[in-house]
C-alpha cells in the first residue's frame, strides 16, 4: 500500500466519527497486503485500542496463525486498557477455526508460554480448534 494511502488509513482508523472509523478499518483489512505486514504488526503496538483491533483482522488474514503470539499480547494489552475487545476477540476465533490444524499446534506451543497471559489465551482458544 502507498504511504499516502496508509497515513489516510490511519487517520481514519481515529476518527472521532464511529461511521468513519468503521470503514477505515474495514478498507484496512480489505486493502492490505502481505507487503503492509510489518506495519500492521507495528499498529499492534499503538495506544488505541481500535487500532490495534482493526490490525488484529488483516494480519489473522495475511499471517495466518503465525502471528498468535502477538495478537494474544496486543488482545491482553486491550483487555487490561478496560476495553471488551469485542471485535478481536471475534478475530481470534474466525482465525483458529478456519486454520484448526495449525493454530492447534501453535497454541498448545502457546500454552506453556512465559507470558501468563498469554498461556491463558492460548489455552481458551484450544477449545476452538478441535
Amino acid at each position: 500500500m502507498r504511504d499516502k494511502d496508509w497515513q489516510d488509513l490511519i487517520h481514519g482508523l481515529r476518527d472521532v466519527d464511529p461511521a468513519k472509523s468503521a470503514a477505515a478499518a474495514m478498507q484496512l483489512h480489505k486493502s492490505a497486503t502481505a507487503e503492509d505486514m510489518a506495519r500492521l504488526m507495528d499498529l499492534l503496538n499503538n495506544d488505541d485500542f481500535f487500532v490495534r483491533e482493526a490490525a488484529a483482522w488483516p494480519i489473522s488474514a495475511l499471517a495466518g496463525p503465525s502471528a498468535l503470539r502477538e495478537l494474544l499480547v496486543a488482545y491482553q494489552r486491550g483487555l487490561d486498557d478496560g476495553h471488551d475487545n469485542d471485535g478481536f476477540t471475534t478475530a481470534l476465533i474466525d482465525l483458529v477455526e478456519t486454520n484448526a490444524a495449525t493454530s492447534r499446534e501453535i497454541l498448545q506451543s502457546l500454552a506453556c508460554d512465559t507470558d501468563p497471559a498469554v498461556r491463558e489465551h492460548a489455552t481458551w482458544l484450544l477449545d476452538f480448534c478441535p
